[in-house]
Parts: structure tokens; C-alpha cells; sequence
């Protein structure tokens, strides 16, 4: 499948918690052939001394889903590269796990594991890909109103990165990180159809060649309301407070100053809107817009603004799956320009991303899939644009009990 992760932001199980369908009552329903038999028993034993109640088996104490996918495709621009781009056929393996306790009076408990790899045959430059992640959630619910929930997150990424919004170089590079999130989250279902959510977490990155190793604390605000006719909507703030163990502020003409060390905080708003609707609610549909400010504690030569529209749409029609998701993100620096002379222009970048993803489902456990990616990156600086195109056709395997 698609990763999108950390954040994908995207993954109730990007959020560690436990669909509340688990909590809600269990609506037993029976197909007419069933139901007659059941009904006309019940009639001829009508005025007899009563039976036994009939028992309904309990759930089992944990659910378990697993999946294993394996495609072959096709990428043309390996190294994110605005000139002499290196492409390659390529094979992936994707594995995913999840384990769910049934929630049982106060506790709750879960566990979600993906790996992937990715091997480009014709590759130079680059040769594969890697990436894990994995997040374990413990849960408390002390009221009928309030839930706690500690999350831990860990995950590693080898592939290629463009470090065009951090690094004065303005380039793409192979980069190796190991990382981890911890830290709680309490939420207050003040009303039946609404929550509020704060959350605090301490997050450690490590790389491989040590550039950008560091500590970033997070803190964020959340508000969510499910309304009528399947409509939810949300809001919320995330502030990050970063330090770095070993990089140094830029002056404004991007050169360094020796002996000082570099932090940033970031502030993020956003509003959420989604949408069910249609028989088993097989449409769904959803709009994230975000707003992020960027600063450092130098003369703010990374300093930046950011804005973002994510809208997605999928359809679930019986036997089919079809994702469509789409992303546009304009980058404005403050301080950098490009080009020279007396009043050089500030730098500007805008990026857009398009994805499609095809499921059909051919048996209880085997499934075709198939999809397409385009990203594209232009800036009025030229080296850093660049535009991608993927394409996959495999297999999907999955159990669940």
C-alpha cells in the first residue's frame, strides 16, 4: 500500500485509538433464511414454559489484522532531480500488522507495524529503499467522559529526502534516520457529538551521518464535532520546539556563524471536514487545509510560511476499493532570495502531489491492487524542481481474526 505516514496525518488508526464502532453495541442481524426458522420456532413454543435464553458468544479478547503486498512498477526520477534523472523498474514488499485488545471495562490497548522495502533494478545511485514504523497505544478511560491515552511511536526511513526547505545547499540526499514519539493525550467527550483533545510528546531523530540529529517537543490542541448527515468537521493547533545537537545559525546572507547553535519552533493550524454517506457508508470523502510558520532563533534564513489543501476521496463498492488523493503546498521564505542584485526576489516554492489507488478483491484473502503517483516540485530557483511519476501493479494478501 501507499505509506503515508508519520503522518500520513493523514492513518482512527493514524491515531492510535481504537475504532469507537468496538465501543458501541452489537447489532445482531440474520438473513431472511435464517430469521424465518427462528420466527417460527418462537410461534410454536408460545404459551410452553420458557427456554433457556439463548446465549450470544462473547467477543473474542483480541483482534488481530495482518496483510502482505508485493507489486512491481516503474519510477522515473529516483533522485528527485531537476536535470538528469535516474529511473528505474522496481519491486516492493509491503508487510503491516495490527493487534487490538477489546476494550474491557477502563482498559484499551493496540499495536500497529508496517515495514517496507523497495529495490530498483536499474538503479545507480540508489539501490533501495527501506522504511519501518511501528506505534503501540495504551488507553484508560477513568469516565464516561474522559480518555487517556499513552502513545509510542517508533520508526526508521532510508531513502531520499529533499532537504530544499532546511539545508542552505538546497539539494536532495540519500539520508538514514532512526526515530521515536512518546506522550499523552487525554480527551474530553464534553458533548455527545463533540471532544476536545490536548496531547504532549518529546520526539528524538538520529541520523546516520549526524546532521540533523535533535530533540523536538510537541504540543498540540484539538476540537472535533461530528454533525448531521455523516458531516465531521475539526480544528486544531500543533506547536514543535526543535533542537539541534550539532548544527549552527545561518546569517542572512546564509553563511555561518560559528559557535551558536540552532533551534526552530513551528506553529500549525488546521481545519478538517469528512464526510460518509451511501449504503454500508462506501463513500467517504475528506478536505485538511493547514497554515504552518516556521522560525529560527538566528537571523531567520529558514524562516518560512506554509499553506496546504489535502482533499481525498474513496469508494468502497462491494468486492472494489478506488483511493483518490491529492495535496498542494505553497512555500514562501522571508529571508531567502533568489537570483542578485540590488533587490532580488524572495524565494518561492509550490509542490503538488496526485495519487490513485485501485483495489479488487478476488477472495477472502487475496486481493489485485494497483496505482499511480505524480509528484512535482517548482520553485524559482531551478535546482530545486523537479517532477516524479510512479507506477505499481501487484498482489495483496490479508487475514484477520
Amino acid at each position: 500500500m501507499f505509506f503515508r505516514p508519520f503522518v500520513s496525518r493523514e492513518h482512527g488508526l493514524s491515531e492510535g485509538r481504537l475504532p469507537r464502532s468496538l465501543r458501541d453495541p452489537i447489532a445482531l442481524r440474520l438473513p431472511l433464511g435464517a430469521a424465518f426458522p427462528l420466527l417460527l420456532a418462537s410461534t410454536l413454543c408460545a404459551g410452553r414454559a420458557s427456554s433457556p435464553a439463548v446465549s450470544i458468544p462473547a467477543l473474542p479478547a483480541w483482534s488481530t489484522f495482518a496483510s502482505v503486498e508485493s507489486v512491481f512498477g516503474y519510477k522515473d526520477n529516483l533522485l528527485l532531480s531537476s536535470a538528469g534523472e535516474e529511473r528505474s523498474a522496481l519491486a516492493r514488499g509491503t508487510a503491516e500488522i495490527l493487534l487490538m485488545r477489546t476494550p474491557t471495562q477502563a482498559l484499551e490497548y493496540s499495536a500497529f507495524a508496517q515495514a517496507e522495502g523497495t529495490r530498483f533494478l536499474q538503479g545507480e545511485t540508489v539501490r533501495n529503499e527501506a522504511r519501518f514504523w511501528f506505534r503501540q497505544e495504551l488507553g484508560w478511560r477513568p469516565g464516561p467522559q474522559w480518555e487517556l491515552h499513552l502513545p509510542v511511536t517508533g520508526y526508521f526511513d532510508d531513502k531520499v529526502f529533499d532537504q530544499s526547505d532546511t539545508e542552505v545547499e538546497r539539494l536532495t540526499a540519500v539520508l538514514r534516520v532512526l526515530g521515536a514519539v512518546a506522550g499523552p493525550t487525554l480527551r474530553w467527550d464534553f458533548h455527545r457529538i463533540a471532544w476536545l483533545e490536548v496531547s504532549a510528546a518529546a520526539q528524538r531523530d538520529v541520523y546516520a551521518d549526524g546532521s540533523n540529529d535533535g530533540w523536538t517537543r510537541h504540543g498540540g490542541l484539538r476540537l472535533n464535532v461530528s454533525l448531521s448527515r455523516g458531516w465531521e468537521a475539526g480544528a486544531g493547533v500543533n506547536s514543535r520546539r526543535r533542537a539541534f545537537d550539532s548544527r549552527e545559525q545561518y546569517s542572512a546572507s546564509g553563511r555561518i556563524l560559528p559557535g551558536s547553535s540552532l533551534r526552530s519552533r513551528e506553529e500549525e493550524y488546521e481545519i478538517r471536514m469528512a464526510r460518509k454517506w451511501g449504503t454500508a457508508e462506501s463513500w467517504k470523502c475528506g478536505l485538511r487545509c493547514a497554515f504552518l510558520d516556521y522560525r529560527d532563533n538566528g537571523s531567520g534564513y529558514f524562516d518560512r510560511r506554509e499553506g496546504q489543501a489535502e482533499p481525498e476521496l474513496e469508494w468502497r463498492p462491494a468486492g472494489w476499493r478506488l483511493l483518490l488523493r491529492a495535496a498542494a503546498r505553497r512555500v514562501e521564505f522571508g529571508t531567502q532570495t533568489v537570483g542578485i542584485g540590488l533587490n532580488p526576489a524572495p524565494r518561492i516554492r509550490d509542490e503538488y502531489e496526485a495519487e490513485v489507488r485501485v483495489e479488487r478483491k478476488f477472495s477472502e484473502k487475496w486481493s489485485l491492487v494497483g496505482g499511480f503517483r505524480w509528484e512535482r516540485a517548482r520553485s524559482n530557483e531551478r535546482v530545486a524542481s523537479y517532477e516524479v511519476n510512479e507506477g505499481l501493479l501487484g498482489a495483496r494478501w490479508s487475514w484477520e481474526r
